[in-house]
């Protein structure tokens, strides 16, 4: 019997140590800003014709492919007249209420791009613009622009 005991209670250290890894976060920092999430998401560069954005960081639900998996496209504008909203672009953009996460607060709206639900939030910080466009639904996951993960990504931004 205490041969027992011993070996459950061994396997539950080691579901316990397995679980507390899996907990962890992951966290990304380009020479720009550092951003961090919990290991449900994916944080990974931008690339564009093969070179990474060190403005621009995905943090993706569920995987690193931003084709397939719901998320945020993260960037920073220093100059914020490089940043075109494009919100009189979608016929049906709807103001989405002001959402608080860390020092910031983010306004913005929600979209339909190709018949998937989108939204953009930005946030001022200094000169510059946090700008994040969210993939709502893809891939049979799904992302809300009020859920703790997001608010916690968000509010983990910090320019260097």
């Amino acid at each position: 019997m205490k041969l027992t005991k011993l070996i459950a209670l061994m396997l539950i250290v080691v579901l316990s140590c397995t679980a507390l890894v899996s907990c962890g976060d992951n966290e990304l920092e380009t020479s720009v800003f550092s951003v961090k999430s919990s290991s449900d998401w994916e944080i990974t560069k931008r690339k564009v014709d093969g070179k990474e954005k060190e403005d621009q960081v995905y943090v993706l639900k569920g995987g690193a492919d931003a084709n397939s998996c719901p998320g945020l496209l993260i960037s920073y504008f220093s100059d914020p007249s490089q940043y075109k909203d494009e919100k009189g672009f979608y016929k049906d953009a709807k103001d989405v209420s002001s959402i608080s996460a860390g020092d910031r607060t983010w306004e913005g709206y929600t979209y339909s791009l190709f018949g998937k639900k989108e939204a953009c939030l930005t946030a001022k910080e200094g000169s510059g613009l946090w700008v994040c466009k969210f993939s709502l639904d893809k891939g049979g996951e799904t992302v809300s622009i009020d859920e703790s993960d997001v608010k916690d990504i968000l509010a983990s931004l910090k320019l260097k």
